[in-house]
């Protein structure tokens, strides 16, 4: 049987130029103390011979696996899987590989996950929609030794990396929007109390009918977990209890989905006797038996971002803290025009 063909080696390209095989390392790093002409006449040698870096030497060198832990609530949720595809995406494009553990919203599951990651010799973690955002969770977070980014909620810690929405912005945006187009008592649907972004979306829920005039009422706002049957059982209990429900905005779309079956076994239409809205737009949302309008939360950008972030700590590129805030955009559909409203 024929020999398998070697692969090319930094020697060998130092040996087909007759150069020192440093110079030839640096050419191939990109690194400075080589002529230009000379680096290019290597990265051509090293193209013609078909070298091939080694990545595996390369990290145990730097004492680096090449791999990034990505902690997750549900990755196969909806939402979530955006997020994840963006991280693996913009990972793959560093040289990297991702191993994903699901926690299913429990703070003792995501600890255990990050204990397992650590023990793979991951070179950092990203924390999506994490339940580790109370500062009571600072201190295992950076007993661990290795960079961690939270994305999608952000954590309490100030000292903490995170790539977020403007949940605040996010939700003052749409009950303002609401409230232009004629709705003056705005139930809201949010989610757990415990979020953080829950938080940020009821204080710009607040903000929005402060700047209208209009006083809270603690009554007509409901916190429940992010799924739709809870959405469907709270809807169903409000509904029971208040005859005079004209607009619901909820704090996530899974939530909204249960509300629009609940509200449709109820005998009413939307948008024409509710308007109903939601937040995050997830693929379905477009699609449902009344689409539903919603605020496109950039999950794909969240989950790129998180890598730069990363990358910038395992690469030893900054001490500040990096908070990157992205901005959600307007999804309106049928689910809030009313006969005769514009989408402007």
């Amino acid at each position: 049987m024929a020999d398998e063909k070697k692969n090319a080696t930094i020697k060998d390209i130092a040996r087909e130029l007759g150069l020192s095989a440093m110079a030839v390392s640096k050419a191939l790093n990109n690194k400075p103390g080589v002529k230009n002409e000379t680096r290019e006449k290597i990265l051509q040698t090293a193209k013609n011979l078909d070298y091939k870096p080694n990545n595996m030497a390369q990290s145990l060198k730097l004492n680096r696996s090449k791999t990034i832990g990505v902690v997750a609530s549900d990755s196969s949720s909806s939402f979530l899987s955006k997020v994840v595809r963006g991280i693996e995406d913009a990972a793959e494009k560093e040289g990297y590989n991702i191993i994903v553990c699901n926690t299913d919203s429990d703070a003792e599951k995501e600890k255990k996950a990050i204990n397992v990651l650590i023990s793979k010799r991951i070179d950092g973690i990203v924390l999506a929609s994490s339940m580790l955002t109370g500062i009571e969770y600072a201190g295992f977070l950076d007993s661990l030794g290795i960079p961690c980014v939270f994305a999608v909620r952000r954590s309490d810690n100030p000292k903490a990396d995170t790539v977020v929405n403007d949940n605040v912005l996010g939700a003052y945006q749409m009950v303002r929007y609401l409230l232009k187009g004629g709705c003056g008592r705005i139930h809201f649907i949010n989610m757990t109390m415990n979020s953080p972004s829950s938080a940020d979306r009821l204080a710009g829920y607040k903000k929005a009918l402060g700047e209208a005039g209009i006083a809270y009422d603690p009554r007509i706002v409901f916190n429940v977990s992010p799924y739709i049957d809870d959405g469907y059982i709270m809807m169903r209990q409000i509904l029971n209890k208040d005859r005079e429900v004209k607009c619901v905005f909820c704090g996530c779309d899974t939530v909204a989905i249960g509300a629009m079956e609940a509200l449709v076994e109820h005998g009413l239409r939307i948008p024409q006797d509710v308007q109903l809205a939601g937040y995050d737009d997830i693929e379905f949302a477009a699609y449902l038996r009344v689409p539903l309008t919603t605020m496109n939360q950039p999950k794909y950008l969240i989950g790129t971002k998180s890598v730069e972030v990363l990358m910038k700590r395992i690469r030893n590129l900054t001490d500040e803290v990096q908070n990157i805030i992205v901005r959600s955009t307007l999804s309106i559909r049928e689910s809030t025009l009313r006969i005769g409203a514009t989408k402007e």
